[in-house]
């Protein structure tokens, strides 16, 4: 066993130990209760029941667990196909979530032969996927969230690919190469691909076509499950560029540069360190040196490590408190935007550098946020004026670390 199997194995060990903490059991069901936000957790229980799959390989023991998950995952499907977004604020209809769930429970099945799951609830959710796609290859964030968000264009292609490609369904593997080729196309020519389309859509204030250090490895990690079933030299040229764009933002020791980071309500977002370790690993077949920032990623990600529960931010300090706010200037003022907007994005950025060095075991609603990240009346989260653990970025972690680990496995 690699030095990198070991990081892993101990890293997925101390979360699924963690998120177990948090999981409702009855004689029927399972799922996550988060007990901060007070919100069941579709999409938390999604990614935490495939990553108990791929685990499972060796574990048979989660089973029963995996078991229940899937059959309330699949009792809580909607009859138009779609799960619903679940935060403190909001609880609809969603693309990114049906996406996840749907990708999520057609793992679960190749990696669990003893379940039994309906080919229907993949053809419901395909169907609603289809039906938000506003434009070619643009695809409605959620039933309130209208603009082109281009990891959430990520998310569905690879669900429509995936599941095209297992029934021989054209109409989906043509609309996952749509949805592709619509992120490809907006990729900037340093390699960043912006976290929505150029113009704006409800309910946003502002377009949101900049730069997130965060989104592009969601974007990248997401694209790269595409991959498998697109093989082109374009989509080949486009993730290597994304690839280089993310590692020439990240310092030697590991850190993000995130004053190059425009998209101020992902700063910091502990799980980008997990997203990068697939992707990298991918990397190694051009350059090898990249294996030591997979690395620094791992210690890094241990470092945010509480009660086996990643926090929501990267951990402050007072120099970075010092250093984020010499740098406010710049990152608040990424993007087409007026300047009264900057200036409320530049405010955000401190707000959050001084944020995130305050650890708490609970959510603390700011004042600043809806103004100042870009939001009209809709807001479905919380921007929290502490630092906290966090079961979103703790189960999107064991996901990508996960799927790594199967990649390790398989070579």
């Amino acid at each position: 066993m690699s030095n990198f199997e070991k990081q892993i194995n101990n890293l997925n060990e101390k979360l699924v130990n963690g998120i177990n903490e948090y999981v409702s059991v009855s004689d029927k069901y399972a799922f996550i209760e988060d007990s901060i936000s007070k919100v069941i957790r579709t999409r938390v229980t999604a990614e935490f029941c495939v990553s108990l799959s791929r685990i499972n390989n060796s574990k048979k023991k989660f089973f029963p667990i995996i078991k229940k998950m899937t059959d309330w995952l699949i009792d809580n499907q909607n009859k138009d196909g779609s799960w619903n977004e679940t935060h403190i604020k909001y609880n609809q209809p969603s693309t990114v979530f049906t996406s996840i769930c749907a990708l999520s429970l057609l793992e679960i099945s190749e990696l669990n032969s003893e379940l039994e799951i309906s080919n229907d609830v993949f053809e419901k959710a395909a169907k609603y996927i289809l039906e938000q796609e506003i434009s070619s290859g643009e695809y409605r964030k959620s039933e309130l969230v209208h603009a082109d968000i281009l990891n959430a264009d990520a998310m569905a292609a690879a669900f429509l690919l995936k599941f095209g490609n297992k029934c021989s369904n054209e109409e989906y593997i043509k609309a996952g190469k749509r949805a592709v080729s619509n992120i490809c196309k907006h990729q900037f020519i340093d390699g960043a691909y912006p976290y929505g389309g150029p113009l704006r859509a409800y309910p946003y204030k502002h377009h949101f076509y900049i730069p997130c250090i965060h989104y592009q490895s969601v974007t990248l990690y997401y694209l790269i499950k595409s991959a498998e079933y697109i093989k082109s030299e374009w989509l080949e040229h486009s993730i290597s560029a994304g690839t280089k764009w993310l590692l020439k933002n990240q310092k030697d020791d590991g850190n993000f540069k995130w004053k190059n980071s425009g998209l101020n309500f992902a700063l910091y977002l502990s799980a980008t360190h997990a997203f990068c370790i697939p992707i990298y690993q991918r990397f190694m077949s051009q350059d090898r040196n990249v294996s030591k920032f997979i690395d620094k990623s791992l210690k890094i990600l241990e470092s945010q490590i509480t009660n086996n529960i990643l926090l929501r931010w990267e951990k402050g300090t007072t120099m970075t408190i010092i250093n984020g706010i010499i740098e406010a200037p710049k990152g608040g003022s990424i993007g087409d935007y007026p300047f009264s907007f900057k200036f409320l994005r530049i405010m955000h950025r401190i707000h959050r550098e001084i944020s995130r060095t305050k650890i708490s075991n609970k959510i603390t609603p700011s004042k600043l946020s809806t103004k100042a990240t870009g939001y009209s009346a809709y807001m479905g989260t919380v921007e929290s004026s502490t630092n906290y653990p966090d079961l979103y970025m703790t189960t999107e972690a064991l996901d990508a670390l996960s799927l790594s680990l199967e990649g390790m496995k398989n070579k």
